[in-house]
């Protein structure tokens, strides 16, 4: 336990005068948020600088502890405010003596965020599946931001945690316990590998270490997952009776392509849309990321092999809701991951279903997106010595247990549990929470049967309803 004095709580107390009242969304309790000036570029941190949002829920009982958790959210290009809802019944019970941290990360929401034009506007189903129009909107908002006079080099993950350090020095406390999901992950551990001392605990949820380039995982990790569901399909009586292989085949082959009259759901009429192998492939991805839509995935694959698209559609708009800042999303990428697209990783990526899909996207985005180099540490093995726990789902198709696995034999203080039939996000299902909550009070898990996450089952696939 961290027991804070003398100047550590007068600062505390400083701070608490400079918060106000706000609101995050879906958050019953008032918040109390903190604007912290911050230099743009922190190598020359007398000139120019941006405005960092913290918003703090305060502990709930009358002894808080100085340890807050500190919310690292996903993307990149999610604000950590956005997730306040989602995340706050994940920590439960820490809340009654610890302060509850989320700071929108630069680029991102409160924190100076680079959005697009465009930005939360909807579009027309047949402009959202066009490729060559979507290239040509993010064409548009990089030279919309850059016309505004922003520097996109200064967004890059080993940048804006220093942001994050300077926020826990302006808020008084001394140490904190880090929470990061998905693209989070990674910016927890630099966090971690830069202020090491600053943390007394790590959860990451879905690892995405620096060390992985991303466009190339996300081929491979999604035919892993391809295969996986399709091997649980063959098993189940049920499923097996109309074989997916070649449905995915014909939809995923090189020269696929669909027309298929459909329904805008949010414009409320009939559409048309043709749909080419990247985005059937998007389709035919997003709903492994949440088992219990992955249980219609086959059905919806049927269909679609037959020229029905429907159901993917339909699957595709039960994901949407939580919004990314694209400036920011290709700022990181495009400086963290694009720059390290070797041949060989290329030739990799072409030996999956995915194919070149996923580099050329972001070949194509990162061609004029501005960035700077990258210091060669960010991507060395992590050198974080405290308690770490990491968290994987056997089906995830974005961060699946293989890259928590590498990251355990790094680490000499890691513990990692698989939640064999769960998918992107393990903290939040099941007795996730429990073990969540444990790990930070107690820095370990002895004592704490973590199999209660192996027990949990798949969902049972979705069968159409037979004629009468």
């Amino acid at each position: 336990m961290l027991v804070f004095g003398g100047a550590a709580c007068t600062k505390r107390s400083r701070a608490a005068e400079r918060l106000t009242p706000c609101v995050l969304a879906g958050v019953p309790r008032e918040a109390r948020c903190l604007d912290v000036d911050v230099p743009l570029d922190w190598d020359a941190p007398g000139g120019k600088t941006i405005r960092v949002r913290a918003a703090v829920l305060p502990a709930e009982g009358s002894r808080p502890l100085g340890d807050p958790l500190f919310v690292f959210a996903g993307g990149p290009g999610q604000a950590a405010g956005q997730i306040a809802e989602l995340t706050l019944g994940v920590f439960g019970s820490l809340t009654a003596r610890r302060d509850v941290v989320f700071v929108d990360q630069r680029g991102t929401g409160h924190s100076h965020s680079l959005d697009c034009p465009d930005a939360g506007q909807r579009v027309p189903i047949t402009q959202h599946y066009d490729v060559d129009a979507g290239r040509q909107r993010l064409v548009a908002c990089r030279e919309d931001l850059v016309t505004r006079g922003e520097d996109l080099r200064q967004y890059a993950t080993w940048i804006a945690v220093k942001d994050v350090d300077r926020v826990r020095e302006e808020l008084g406390y001394e140490q904190l316990n880090a929470w990061g999901a998905s693209y989070g992950t990674r910016a927890a551990l630099e966090y971690a590998r830069q202020f090491p001392s600053r943390v007394r605990s790590l959860v990451l949820d879905g690892v995405a270490p620096a060390a992985v380039v991303l466009p190339v995982a996300m081929a491979q990790d999604t035919d892993a997952v391809l295969d996986a569901w399709l091997a649980t399909c063959r098993a189940d009586p049920a499923c097996a009776r109309a074989p997916l292989d070649e449905a995915l085949g014909q939809l995923l082959h090189p020269d696929a392509g669909v027309t298929a009259a459909t329904h805008d759901a949010f414009f409320g009429q009939p559409a048309t849309v043709a749909l080419g192998p990247q985005q059937l492939l998007g389709l035919l991805r997003g709903p492994l990321y949440v088992p219990t839509l992955a249980a219609v995935w086959p059905h919806a694959l049927r269909q679609a092999a037959g020229g029905d698209v429907a159901a993917l559609v339909g699957l595709e708009a039960a994901l949407s809701g939580m919004s990314l800042s694209q400036g920011m999303h290709f700022s990181v990428l495009c400086a963290e991951d694009v720059p390290r697209l070797s041949p060989e990783l290329r030739a990799d990526a072409l030996r999956t279903r995915a194919g070149a899909a996923f580099v050329d996207e972001y070949d194509l985005a990162c061609r004029d997106w501005p960035t700077r180099p990258v210091p060669p540490e960010f991507f060395a093995p992590p050198t974080f010595a405290g308690p770490t726990l990491l968290l994987s789902g056997g089906f995830d198709p974005a961060t699946p247990p293989r890259h928590a696995q590498a990251l355990a034999q790094q680490l000499p203080n890691a513990t990692h549990v698989v939640a064999n039939n769960l998918a992107h996000g393990v903290s939040g299902k099941g007795c996730g929470p429990q073990l969540v909550q444990r790990f930070v009070k107690e820095r370990s898990l002895d004592g704490f049967d973590a199999g209660c996450l192996s027990e949990l089952p798949l969902p049972t696939f979705f069968s159409p309803p037979e004629p009468p």
